[in-house]
C-alpha cells in the first residue's frame, strides 16, 4: 500500500506521458477521419436525392405534356470559363413539339424547342456529375453507351453544352443511341466528391477527386440506375459503381 502510495505521489514519467500523448493523437485523427467520410457521404446522399426527385420530375413532365423531357447536368451559370466541366447544375427540360400537322414523318414530330421547367438546381458543395463513371451498366448489352450530350439554351444563355438523361412520353428512360436493334440499357448516374484546383494528373472530367483509392478512383463516389421504364434503383458497392 506505502509503495502505491509512493507510485501515485511520484507521477508519471515522461515516456508515460509521451504513450498518451500519442494514443489522444491517433485518437483525435480517427475520429476527424470517420467524421469526414461520414460527411462525405451524406452530402453525396443529398446529391442523389436531388437527382432522383428530378428524375421523377421529368418522367412526370414527359406524361403530363406528352413529350418527350430530360434530367441536365451542366456547368454552374455563372461559370464562364471556356471549355468548363464542372458539372454541378441540374434541371429539368421538356420538348415543346412543333407543329407538324399533315406531315406522316414521325421524326417531325419530335422537332421542337427545349424549354426548362425552372431556373435549375445547384449539387452540394464539393458534389460534381461525372460523365466518364455514368455509363450503362457492365452486364448490360451495349455497355459502352455513355450519357448523352448536346447543346441547348439554359435560361437566357445560349449554346451551352449539357449532359442529359431523356425520358419518353410515357417516362420510360431513352438512350441516346436506342434504336430498332438497339434497345435501351440500364444506366448509370454517378456523383463524386471532388475539389477545383491546379492539380489535374489524376483529374477525370476537369476536376480532381478530393481522395483517391488503391485504382485510383475516386473514394467518394455514389450512384443510382435509371432502368428502362423510368425507375430508379441505387447503387450498393463501389463495384457496381465503377465496373465495366
Amino acid at each position: 500500500m506505502k509503495l502505491l502510495f509512493h507510485r501515485i505521489s511520484k507521477g508519471f514519467t515522461l515516456v508515460e506521458l509521451l504513450i498518451v500523448m500519442t494514443i489522444i493523437a491517433v485518437m483525435m485523427v480517427l475520429a476527424t477521419t470517420v467524421m469526414r467520410d461520414t460527411g462525405t457521404g451524406r452530402t453525396l446522399d443529398s446529391g442523389l436525392y436531388l437527382v432522383e426527385n428530378l428524375i421523377q420530375e421529368a418522367r412526370a413532365t414527359a406524361q403530363g405534356k406528352d413529350t418527350y423531357a430530360r434530367v441536365i447536368f451542366v456547368t454552374a451559370p455563372n461559370d464562364t470559363s471556356k471549355n468548363s466541366v464542372h458539372l454541378r447544375y441540374v434541371g429539368v427540360q421538356y420538348l415543346e413539339k412543333a407543329d407538324a400537322k399533315g406531315q406522316n414523318d414521325p421524326a417531325a414530330k419530335l422537332q421542337g424547342k427545349w424549354i426548362s421547367t425552372s431556373t435549375g438546381l445547384m449539387l452540394p458543395p464539393g458534389v460534381f456529375f461525372s460523365p466518364s463513371y455514368s455509363r450503362a451498366l457492365s452486364w448490360a448489352e451495349g455497355s459502352s453507351d455513355r450519357v448523352g450530350t448536346t447543346t441547348t439554351e439554359i435560361s437566357k444563355d445560349k449554346n451551352r453544352r449539357v449532359y442529359y438523361f431523356e425520358f419518353d412520353e410515357k417516362g420510360r428512360y431513352v438512350a441516346p443511341s436506342a434504336g430498332p436493334n438497339s434497345p435501351t440499357q440500364p444506366h448509370r448516374v454517378v456523383l463524386i466528391s471532388a475539389r477545383l484546383g491546379k492539380d489535374n494528373r489524376h483529374a477525370r472530367d476537369g476536376i480532381t477527386p478530393s481522395q483517391l483509392d488503391s485504382h485510383r478512383r475516386p473514394a467518394g463516389a455514389k450512384g443510382l440506375v435509371i432502368w428502362p421504364a423510368g425507375n430508379t434503383s441505387r447503387l450498393r458497392t463501389r463495384e457496381q459503381i465503377f465496373s465495366r
